[in-house]
């Protein structure tokens, strides 16, 4: 019978896999909030439902709310647009580590390039961009109280809210939605919840947990009627927590001279440059007379009075070669009749030199107005500058200011705080599952052999284990083959370690060990070297003498060939039974399912021995082991032969492990579904509607529930993962990939491990996850 450890799917076609996990303890105590409820996430990410951006004031308040209850924040951008060809950082990112003081590495603080990006998903390596964003989070997440995580904004793509809340599942990360109303003054809160409650759903189908709804330039004459209403609408429809509303702001939505230069890559020439960062929203072209030029200026001035808002103070375009209006604006700057201008663009300053006696009077100004040389024209100059965006960079003193002012005035931040507490019964995706096993291997690196040393996948998947450093690998077979097959392949091996088994040394030494522990059962040395001629006898033999932590075997071999050796040689005393589990990382949690593989009808002895070692498993896997001992009955309902079995069983297993969280016989049902349980189990279980591991009656029933489970479902399998051997040993399908294969891999050393070890690692990262608390 053969099984395989089946290739992660891309779950519903998505891109990402979803994920939500314990979080940073220390940061639930500065944040003085409630932990008893739940745990508190150690990220946040927040993105723009409406897909038009504008989330700064949002991440600048955030970050500044953190700041203030928490010792270290971080901010995350998983996908980054460099600002420029010479600078690969976004101007996000500039912005807050300039504002925030963050002497983090910009390297550490994104993910992945865009471009690389692009070209990554063209190639269909949607799961390397996500091992590589996860591998980067992760990372800086461990130095940080709390990482504000910004969301993914792609232009082109129709479905940034499904991407992203896949990421925040898979970051582990709780979705705070922004909706940006844009000033519309028609927009009413039914339709904006009609909007919402859209985006809610797609976040909950990719399981993300929401932390709530912020609305982002609301029309200022109606955020407080407009705040009102969906406070009463998000309560009576039980859509999401609502936050807040920013209303639109005139500094916020205007651009500032500061900003207007950094987007042209203008040149500074005369006065200061934090006068620079002033409205720079009215631009006047300079080309007639100066009388005309003033008297225009006082007019809009006027008709602004009028309308109640400050006076004009234009960004005047001009040409270096009209030094007449440059003196007299000096000069109208220098007294206190004005009119005055927020900066000068000179225009063509590529073209025209600017009068040498002009750089003399500018240069004695104690206090002129920020002057800066454009190299485009005119006409191009003008046209840039009117479709300039308004981004907030790290000279918007003033709209920095602004927005963290807005955001503590209209946004909940207590509430924000308070959803921030995840209900402790958390989740777990199949993506993150590989990579904390993938983190502990890193932790405690293990040896494992690979006697298939030939075959493609084999080496494919040894160089790639070797490259990320999951384990060290030894191959098995002649050299010369294997190298000139490597480079065939085009893989590089060269961090394995390889053996030519059937030529070497070490043979006498296994033969000789390999007879002493077998003289029972009447082998002799002689027989024994014959049968180090079998390269997973080989490999046995390897991790019974202690060169090896581990063995895979079973991409050529049968799973006879591949177990036998190992029931011979490494079976334990105090554990007689050997057994298998699969691992079965379904979208949202990891279950484990013994037996599937190896024992055909146990009796009640050997099936709460395989409960125990299931158990034992599950732990070295960092889940929390609730054993649901699995019958037709629950606790009583049926009655029959196979019920006596497993009813006797689980009395077995409470006697002889009395802190083991078991319950039997119980119906699958019952044991997953907590509302089903609630109507089928009356008295009190640790077990009913929270099972992880789940214990088989016979291998009919475990083999086709694990298939049924895995095909209906999409499920990554991991397994079979041979269990009751005092080292591991274990089996591959010959169908099987090279994913499988580094799965197997690191699943073996993980087995290799103490469970203290693993343990100790999963509950010392800051990335801690428990499946079931």
């Amino acid at each position: 019978m053969r099984h395989t450890v089946s290739c992660l799917r891309r779950l519903q076609g998505s891109l990402f896999g979803t994920v939500s996990r314990s979080g940073f303890i220390p940061t639930s105590r500065h944040l003085c909030i409630d932990e008893s409820a739940g745990r508190m996430s150690d990220s946040i990410i927040v993105t723009n439902i409406s897909g038009t951006g504008g989330i700064s004031p949002i991440i600048l308040g955030l970050f500044e709310y953190f700041q203030r209850h928490t010792p270290s924040v971080g901010y995350f951008l998983p996908i980054a647009k460099p600002k420029s060809d010479r600078d690969p950082y976004s101007e996000r990112l500039h912005l807050i580590r300039s504002e925030f003081k963050l002497e983090d590495d910009p390297d550490s603080m994104q993910g992945i390039l865009e471009s690389e990006a692009e070209d990554m998903l063209a190639n269909g390596q949607s799961d390397e961009l996500v091992e590589r964003i996860w591998s980067k989070f992760s990372e800086y997440k461990r130095k940080k109280g709390i990482v504000i995580i910004e969301g993914i904004s792609v232009s082109g793509v129709s479905n940034e809210i499904e991407i992203n809340g896949r990421l925040a599942a898979d970051l582990g990360s709780p979705v705070l939605m922004v909706f940006d109303a844009m000033d519309d003054e028609s927009l009413t809160s039914t339709e904006i919840l009609t909007k919402v409650q859209i985006a809610k759903k797609k976040f909950m189908d990719c399981h993300a947990d929401l932390v709530g709804l912020v609305l982002n330039r609301v029309p200022k004459k109606n955020v407080h009627k407009l705040t009102a209403e969906m406070e009463e609408l998000a309560a009576r429809e039980h859509s999401c927590a609502f936050a807040g509303a920013i209303p639109s702001d005139y500094i916020l939505q205007s651009p500032r001279l500061n900003e207007v230069v950094t987007h042209l890559k203008a040149k500074w020439l005369f006065g200061d440059l934090e006068d620079s960062d002033v409205d720079a929203s009215q631009m006047m072209v300079a080309a007639q007379d100066v009388s005309h030029l003033f008297k225009k200026i006082e007019h809009l001035t006027e008709i602004r009075r009028k309308e109640g808002l400050p006076s004009v103070r234009p960004l005047l375009l001009t040409t270096p070669d009209r030094t007449d209006i440059l003196l007299k604006l000096a000069a109208a700057h220098g007294s206190s009749t004005g009119p005055n201008v927020s900066g000068v663009l000179l225009c063509d300053a590529d073209q025209t030199a600017l009068d040498s006696h002009v750089k003399r009077i500018f240069a004695a100004f104690p206090h002129i107005f920020p002057v800066f040389a454009a190299k485009t024209g005119l006409y191009e100059t003008a046209n840039r500058v009117s479709h300039a965006h308004t981004r907030i960079i790290p000279t918007s003193t003033a709209k920095i200011n602004r927005s963290k002012r807005l955001f503590n005035e209209y946004i909940n931040t207590k509430l924000i705080g308070k959803r921030l507490v995840l209900p402790k019964s958390s989740k777990i995706t199949p993506k993150q599952f590989i990579h904390e096993i993938h983190g502990a291997c890193r932790d405690n690196k293990k040896h494992i052999v690979l006697p298939e040393g030939q075959d493609r996948r084999i080496l494919q998947a040894a160089a790639e284990i070797t490259t990320k450093g999951l384990a060290d690998i030894t191959l098995l077979g002649d050299p010369v083959e294997i190298v000139a097959s490597a480079r065939k392949f085009n893989v590089d091996i060269s961090k394995c370690a390889i053996i030519d088994y059937l030529n070497s040394p070490l043979k006498e030494r296994f033969a000789k060990l390999w007879s002493e522990e077998r003289k029972e059962k009447g082998a002799t040395y002689e027989t024994s070297l014959n049968l180090m001629d079998d390269l997973n006898v080989f490999g046995t033999m390897m991790v019974k003498d202690g060169m090896a932590d581990g063995m895979v075997s079973g991409a050529m071999c049968t799973t006879a060939n591949t177990i036998r050796p190992a029931l011979s040689i490494l079976k334990q005393p105090e554990k007689t039974l050997v057994s298998s589990v699969f691992l079965m990382c379904l979208p949202d949690t990891v279950l484990v399912y013994g037996d599937c593989a190896i024992n055909v009808d146990p009796t009640a002895e050997q099936l709460a021995q395989i409960a125990a070692t299931s158990a034992e498993t599950a732990t070295s896997f960092g889940v929390d082991a609730k054993v649901a001992m699995l019958s037709y009955s629950t606790l009583g309902s049926g009655a029959g032969p196979a019920v006596e079995k497993v009813k006797r069983a689980t009395e077995i297993l409470k006697k002889d492990y009395p802190n083991l969280k078991v319950d039997g016989p119980i119906q699958y049902d019952a044991a997953i579904d907590p509302q089903v349980a609630s109507t089928k189990v009356k008295e009190k279980s640790d077990v009913a509607g929270k099972a992880t591991v789940f214990i088989f009656p016979d291998l009919n029933t475990g083999n086709n529930t694990y298939k049924a489970v895995q095909q209906s479902t999409g499920a990554l399998a991991i397994g079979p993962l041979i269990q009751g051997l005092a080292k591991p040993v274990n089996d591959l399908s010959r169908g099987c990939t090279v994913a499988d294969i580094v799965n197997t891999v690191s699943c073996t050393a993980i087995q290799a491990m103490s469970s203290s070890v693993v343990m100790n690692r999963f509950l010392s990262r800051v990335s801690t996850f428990r499946l079931v608390d």
